[in-house]
């Protein structure tokens, strides 16, 4: 496949993935960005570890961001641990240490699966709640409703490139 056809394909996949699909992927682009890490060290190619623990910091924190905390114990949770993570990272960046980026993918591994199951059990966008179909911005038009993971909704935007 040639590289256009490639990125012209992951661009519509990404799209038209439903918000849970997309939480996936960037899961799964975060795991990959690890292992690349791990084998850059290996190989003692320090740019390319530094720059793949960066994009898989990065991520981690649109991840985090697009947590509610403020929604209830699950959400305050699940922020708690991507919190976790990106401070493990940084501290992997900093020490040079591939364990402690192991132990970060060992629990995406069990978000990924986590998350593959949500895909497989939902794989339908959800509907929108009432209250959020009533949003209007400043200019008259309907407001996207913010992400919302504590009942699967979500947001197709994401400044974080999947691509290794």
């Amino acid at each position: 496949m040639t590289q256009f056809a490639h990125s012209s394909y992951f661009e519509t996949q990404v799209l038209t993935a439903t918000p849970q699909k997309l939480r996936l992927m960037l899961i799964e682009a975060a795991i990959r960005f690890g292992h690349k890490t791990i084998d850059a060290w290996a190989r003692d190619d320090n740019e390319t570890a530094t720059d793949s623990l960066i994009r898989c910091r990065d991520i981690i924190g649109e991840l985090l961001s697009a947590v509610r905390p403020e929604e209830g114990e699950l959400t305050r949770s699940v922020a708690d641990i991507y919190l976790f993570l990106f401070q493990a990272l940084t501290t992997a960046q900093q020490e040079r240490d591939k364990h402690q980026v192991q132990e970060v993918l060992s629990v995406l591994e069990v978000e990924r699966d986590t998350w593959k199951k949500v895909c497989e059990q939902m794989p339908e966008a959800p509907a929108a709640p009432p209250s959020a179909l009533k949003e209007i911005t400043s200019s008259g038009q309907a407001a996207i409703p913010p992400i919302d993971f504590t009942s699967g909704g979500g947001s197709n935007t994401s400044s974080v490139s999947f691509d290794a």
